[in-house]
């Protein structure tokens, strides 16, 4: 819960004062899932967010009378020039627009003229489409996705090139919905963004306290060898680190050999993050690292993941005399009964 807490609060700062443009069809929603979802908007009100609510469908009276009814600053905005105007006073903008398209070109205009930072919509569990698997996708490839949900996709792609940075495809059946996709690394809708949401990059010394502490929750499950602080400090260059919204949840090494070699090592992503493809990401920007190094070839000592490195990754199993002499005596000396696994990088010719 702890953990949970310290995620969520870290978005507080970042959200406040930007403009987040929500999209709902009021008629469609369960009076539970409404009541919920506007509950949720007073907390980001409290916060300092500006918000602009667009109600689309038949239920505008309805989302006007809990409005009327709840603690929302809130004024009904007819006319969309006036909206930077409603917003500086700190009230939330409500547009009605009986009929419009949720993720339509006026709705997309009207986000980009705000300069909102998220355009949030709830849609049916119809329209998400049963193929949509993940949480992220950038707006490039949802330009290009096929399926049910291609079409949204689509559009909030082109939402984002219009210059929205992220936009949220809700369940709007789901309660809790809006709090639980905004104050999470993960979120449980889908985001289509265009900024930089997932990276990889070296290590800094700002991060080596939260890879210390992810390297030790490996350790309680024997995955990862201890490190300290000194050790991982003098081997900083080695380290790549992953990170969702600005925050670490994973990390690899790539270690250099006389020899002319490279171990791929120090893997490890948080639980929470294992089911994004991060552990793959993280690998594969290992080994363009060592291309980049010229370095021919890589190998790792794994146990737990060899089913995953051979069967996914393309390495194949190899003896312990591969290995540099320094690091197959340290293998040795470890007790550690580890499989040999490699790849080659620079192909020969």
């Amino acid at each position: 819960m702890q953990g949970d807490l310290r995620a969520a609060l870290q978005y507080v700062p970042s959200f406040r004062g930007k403009v987040f443009v929500v999209v709902l069809n009021a008629a469609r929603m369960s009076e539970q899932a409404l009541a919920e979802a506007l509950l949720d908007l007073v907390g980001l009100q409290q916060i300092g967010v500006r918000l602009v609510l667009i109600s689309v469908g038949t239920g505008e009276a309805e989302v006007a009378n809990r409005l009327v009814d709840g603690e929302l600053r809130w004024e009904r905005v007819e006319e969309t020039d006036r909206l930077t105007e409603v917003l500086d006073r700190g009230q939330l903008a409500f547009v009605e627009r009986r009929g419009l398209e949720v993720l339509g070109e006026e709705v997309v205009t009207l986000s980009s003229e705000v300069q909102a930072a998220k355009l949030i919509v709830f849609l049916a569990d119809s329209e998400m489409g049963e193929d949509v698997d993940f949480h992220a996708i950038s707006h490039e490839k949802a330009e290009q996705w096929q399926g049910p949900a291609a079409d949204f996709l689509a559009r909030a792609a082109a939402a984002c090139s219009q210059g929205v940075p992220r936009v949220h495809l809700l369940k709007e059946c789901r309660q809790g919905v809006l709090l639980d996709e905004l104050f999470s690394n993960e979120g449980v809708g889908v985001m289509i963004y265009t900024d930089d949401y997932l990276t990889v990059r070296d290590l800094t010394l700002a991060d080596i306290p939260e890879l210390l502490a992810m390297i030790g929750r490996s350790m309680r499950d024997a995955h990862l060898i201890p490190r300290t602080y000194e050790q991982v400090e003098q081997a900083l260059d080695d380290f790549l680190v992953l990170t969702v919204d600005e925050n670490v949840v994973g990390c690899v090494a790539l270690h250099r050999y006389p020899e002319g070699c490279g171990e791929v090592a120090c893997l490890y992503v948080k639980q929470t993050h294992e089911s994004g493809g991060y552990g793959r990401l993280l690998v594969e920007a290992a080994e363009e690292k060592a291309k980049k190094l010229g370095i021919p070839w890589v190998f790792a000592l794994t146990n737990r993941a060899f089913d995953y490195f051979t069967a996914r990754l393309g390495y194949e199993p190899a003896e312990v005399e591969v290995l540099p002499e320094v690091r197959r005596l340290r293998l040795l000396e470890s007790g550690r009964h580890s499989l040999v696994i490699r790849k080659d990088i620079l192909r020969e010719g």
